[in-house]
Protein backbone atom coordinates (compact mmCIF):
# COMPACT_ATOMS: atom_id res chain seq x y z
CA UNK A 1 0.00 0.00 0.00
CA UNK A 2 2.96 2.62 0.60
CA UNK A 3 4.02 2.18 -2.99
CA UNK A 4 0.69 3.29 -4.37
CA UNK A 5 0.50 6.42 -1.85
CA UNK A 6 4.08 7.18 -3.45
CA UNK A 7 3.15 6.61 -7.17
CA UNK A 8 -0.97 7.95 -7.40
CA UNK A 9 0.53 11.40 -8.93
CA UNK A 10 2.66 9.07 -11.63
CA UNK A 11 -0.28 6.72 -11.91
CA UNK A 12 -2.57 9.78 -12.36
CA UNK A 13 -0.62 11.65 -14.86
CA UNK A 14 -0.64 8.79 -17.25
CA UNK A 15 -4.01 8.10 -16.86
CA UNK A 16 -4.58 11.74 -18.03
CA UNK A 17 -2.01 10.89 -20.96
CA UNK A 18 -4.14 7.37 -21.72
CA UNK A 19 -7.17 9.58 -21.78
CA UNK A 20 -6.17 12.42 -23.41
CA UNK A 21 -4.88 9.78 -26.78
CA UNK A 22 -8.22 8.32 -26.17
CA UNK A 23 -10.05 11.59 -26.34
CA UNK A 24 -8.28 12.60 -29.57
CA UNK A 25 -8.72 9.14 -31.42
CA UNK A 26 -12.83 9.43 -30.71
CA UNK A 27 -12.61 13.17 -32.62
CA UNK A 28 -12.82 15.61 -29.10
CA UNK A 29 -10.33 18.21 -29.94
CA UNK A 30 -11.28 20.19 -27.18
CA UNK A 31 -10.57 17.66 -23.85
CA UNK A 32 -8.04 15.19 -25.77
CA UNK A 33 -5.23 18.65 -25.63
CA UNK A 34 -6.26 19.65 -22.14
CA UNK A 35 -5.43 15.84 -20.70
CA UNK A 36 -1.98 15.40 -22.59
CA UNK A 37 -1.33 18.94 -21.59
CA UNK A 38 -2.54 18.01 -17.78
CA UNK A 39 -0.59 14.38 -17.84
CA UNK A 40 2.86 15.94 -19.67
CA UNK A 41 3.35 19.66 -18.58
CA UNK A 42 1.46 19.34 -14.63
CA UNK A 43 1.53 15.75 -13.29
CA UNK A 44 4.71 13.79 -14.51
CA UNK A 45 6.86 17.09 -14.18
CA UNK A 46 5.19 17.91 -10.60
CA UNK A 47 5.71 13.80 -9.61
CA UNK A 48 9.57 13.86 -10.31
CA UNK A 49 10.26 17.09 -8.45
CA UNK A 50 8.53 15.51 -5.66
CA UNK A 51 10.06 12.46 -5.44
CA UNK A 52 13.45 14.14 -6.14
CA UNK A 53 12.64 16.31 -3.56
CA UNK A 54 11.91 13.72 -1.06
CA UNK A 55 15.41 11.50 -1.84
CA UNK A 56 17.81 14.34 -1.42
CA UNK A 57 15.91 15.51 1.99
CA UNK A 58 16.11 11.50 3.51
Amino acid sequence: MDILRKTWLLWAAFGSIVGGFLFLSAGRLSAGPLLLVLGYCILLPFFLWRSFRKSVGE
